[in-house]
């Protein structure tokens, strides 16, 4: 799939475009070409005022502070109309047009907050239609009772507000990352990218508004699968039918009418966005959605397009780095693409290379051959392959990911894969494999993991915020532990299966212990150190260098 437009002659000048010697250089072994966020960065803002410690900046006639739904008679039907819900649904598209109708006499008001109308359709009356939904289901049915939005009334964030002080720290330390690459007196251009989002439009503001307040020059990439779709297909025009194909999102036209009109214009410029990167000193990945963003600037045929070409050389020549959080930073990888999964399927049922199932897939029956909706998928040939080292996992300690990053890593057989913790970054020198780690927790590092039917075993390493090192794609090469005092505050767990368990039982491998054991329903987690570990605690959590790992599903039938 080629960009209309872009002559080779072009792409070739573009890459040879030459930064200005700039004063802000770094020394060359503190210089990072990527930032790897691990999610969950939670800030105050106009449309969360319960991230803020204090709510009073808020001034609900300038800013957004709510999505509004239109619940009257004429969008009731079109949310549940033939045309967006299929036949072999009809039995449950009746029952969302009784539940809305019930939902509307009940408030008796035509437009209500989304927040109202959440709390209405989940009271007993209606609550077993709304877990009947799937994700996509219930989005759909938002997206076409949402109330336009005015770009006059946009979502404003106050860092300096936010309850959660790790959050903003991390933001303000891609502000210094990004400023890297120019001098004193200039802004640094950083363009963000929605690419992963169903909705493109929804997190336009916030972006904008939290690094425009970190001292960034912030800009926003309009291009995502849909617009490559559409350029292909000489569709720009009707942009919004092809993000219904692609995303399941509806009305994008009606509800961001400015922002999606601005994307529309640059569908139809053909190379706008050369233009855009080879000007830009940072590039920012949300998250959300790995494959939508991998599937923007990778080919179908697993090759780089000519603009992610020119990411990588502008980032190898050091005028441009690059950052990502959540799925942001999954999709940054060149070995196997994590893209769905949880660590108690992925121990019992292995991986599959494919795309990632739909959200709540069994509900509404879309789920592809051999997956369900917890399935572990991955991307054999990787992500945009700007980070060569390692696979990428994120949330991951939070949502006890471990067992699945070290099933993925056993079945296609990567020496080295990473999980970064949430409120969580680590910063890398692709160059010499350099890497620091900055925020509230941790980074988890798997090496020579090993499978069987239903087991996986691993050497781990873990540090900690405040902790750095240097790596190569076959395992850690050195690192120093943190020595730092940030508390975890959350109660401790031993579910390693989607909570903490691990890290927090791992604490005792600090003291006289040299294994620990875990039962979490039919499942046994193993660890252990032995004369070649290290250990040192930092803030109550426990670092380890060459630990030993095992996972396994053991039914009590089976043993």
């Amino acid at each position: 799939m080629k960009f209309s437009g872009m002559k080779p002659s072009l792409t070739a000048a573009l890459l040879l475009v030459a930064s200005p010697c700039v004063a802000a250089q770094q020394n060359e072994d503190d210089y990072r070409h990527v930032y790897l966020s691990g999610g969950a960065l939670q800030l105050c803002s106009s449309f969360n005022p319960n991230n803020c410690d204090d709510a009073d900046w808020i001034d609900s006639d300038n800013m957004r502070t709510d999505r509004y739904l239109n619940i009257s008679e004429q969008f009731r039907i079109e949310a549940t109309s033939d045309r967006v819900w299929s036949a072999y649904r009809e039995e449950t598209r009746k029952k969302v047009l009784d539940a809305l109708e019930l939902i509307h006499e009940r408030i008796n008001e035509d437009i209500v907050s989304e927040r109202v109308f959440e709390r209405e359709f989940t009271r007993r009356a209606t609550l077993q239609t709304y877990n009947s939904l799937s994700d996509a289901e219930y989005a759909k049915v938002i997206d076409l009772l949402e109330v336009p939005m005015s770009s006059s009334f946009p979502e404003i964030v106050n860092v300096e507000e936010s309850l959660d002080k790790a959050s903003a720290k991390v933001f303000r330390r891609f502000a210094d990352f990004a400023e890297q690459n120019v001098s004193n007196e200039e802004k640094p251009v950083v363009y963000f990218s929605t690419a992963g989002y169903r909705d493109p439009y929804s997190r336009i503001d916030f972006y904008q508004s939290t690094l425009s307040q970190l001292g960034l020059e912030a800009r926003w990439l309009p291009l995502d699968e849909a617009v490559i779709a559409a350029r292909a297909e000489n569709r720009c025009s009707e942009l919004n039918s092809v993000q219904e194909e692609l995303f399941g999102a509806y009305d994008r036209n009606r509800v961001y009418r400015d922002d999606y009109q601005r994307q529309v214009e640059f569908c139809k410029s053909g190379d706008t966005e050369y233009e855009m990167l080879a000007n830009a000193d940072a590039v920012f990945f949300a998250g959300n959605n790995a494959n939508q963003i991998r599937n923007a600037f990778v080919k179908d045929d697993n090759s780089p397009s000519e603009l992610l070409r020119m990411m990588v050389a502008r980032v190898q020549q050091k005028k441009l780095v690059v950052g990502g959080t959540s799925a942001g930073t999954a999709v940054l990888t060149a070995k196997p693409m994590i893209s769905n999964g949880t660590t108690a399927s992925a121990i019992k049922n292995g991986s599959v290379a494919t795309n990632p199932p739909p959200f709540g897939c069994d509900l509404d029956n879309t789920c592809p051959a051999n997956t369900g909706p917890d399935t572990l998928t991955y991307h054999p040939f990787g992500g945009l392959s700007l980070f060569h080292f390692a696979s990428l996992d994120t949330h991951f300690s939070e949502r006890g990911r471990h067992g699945r990053l070290v099933r993925l890593a056993a079945d296609s057989t990567t020496p080295l894969s990473i999980g970064i913790d949430e409120n969580t970054a680590m910063l890398v020198n692709l160059e010499k494999g350099d890497f620091d780690i900055i925020g509230e927790r941790g980074v988890f590092f798997v090496e020579n993991a090993q499978g069987a039917a239903n087991a996986v075993a691993a050497t781990f390493h873990y540090l900690v915020a405040g902790a750095s090192g240097m790596m190569s794609p076959f395992g850690m090469q050195t690192a120093e532990f943190a020595d730092g005092s940030n508390i975890v505050q959350s109660e401790p767990t031993t579910n390693f299966l989607t909570d903490r368990g691990l890290i927090d039982s791992m604490r005792v491998l600090c003291g006289d212990r040299k294994e620990m054991t875990l039962i979490n329903k039919e499942y046994r987690l193993v660890a252990q150190i032995d004369d070649s570990s290290r250990t040192a605690t930092a803030g109550g959590e426990c670092q380890i260098i060459n630990g030993k790992i095992g996972m396994a599903y053991q039914p009590e039938e089976q043993l």
